[in-house]
C-alpha cells in the first residue's frame, strides 16, 4: 500500500457553498524532464467532517476523479464516479477518505470534482487530494 506523501502533489479546495460542484486544481502526473507517467501511485481523496448545517439528513457530497490532457481541463473526462460519498445522517457526516489508483492510460492531469446534492453551505470545509507513492 502506498504511504509516502509529497508536498508537490497536494491540493485542497473549499467545498461548494450550495447545491452544485467545485473542482480541485489539477495534479500533473507526468515527470517534467521525461514526459513519462509517474511511478505507480495512488490518489488519496479526503472529505472533511461536515456538520448537519453543512450536510443535512440524506444530503450527499460526492467525489469523482476526472482527467484531461491539458492543465485547463478542456478535454476533461471522468475516470471514476462516486469514488467517495459522504451522506448526512442528521448530525452531519464523518470525515472520510478513499484511494484511487490511476490507470496507465490516464491523461496527464487529474482533479477531483466534489458535488453537493443539497443547499447546505460547506464552503468552510475543504477536500484534500494527495498523491501517494
Amino acid at each position: 500500500m502506498y504511504q509516502v506523501k509529497d508536498a508537490e502533489f497536494h491540493v485542497s479546495k473549499a467545498l461548494p457553498a450550495e447545491a452544485g460542484a467545485v473542482y480541485s486544481d489539477g495534479l500533473d502526473l507526468r515527470i517534467p524532464s521525461s514526459g513519462q507517467f509517474l511511478a505507480p501511485a495512488e490518489i488519496l481523496i479526503t472529505g472533511p467532517a461536515l456538520t448537519n448545517a453543512q450536510l443535512g439528513s440524506a444530503a450527499t457530497m460526492t467525489y469523482d476523479v476526472q482527467c484531461a490532457p491539458d492543465a485547463e481541463f478542456a478535454g476533461v473526462r471522468t475516470l471514476a464516479q462516486a469514488v467517495l460519498v459522504q451522506t448526512g445522517d442528521g448530525t452531519g457526516a464523518s470525515a472520510a477518505s478513499a484511494r484511487f489508483r490511476p490507470p496507465t492510460n490516464c491523461d496527464r492531469y487529474v482533479r477531483i470534482k466534489a458535488t453537493n446534492s443539497a443547499a447546505g453551505d460547506c464552503s468552510d470545509a475543504a477536500l484534500s487530494v494527495d498523491l501517494l507513492f
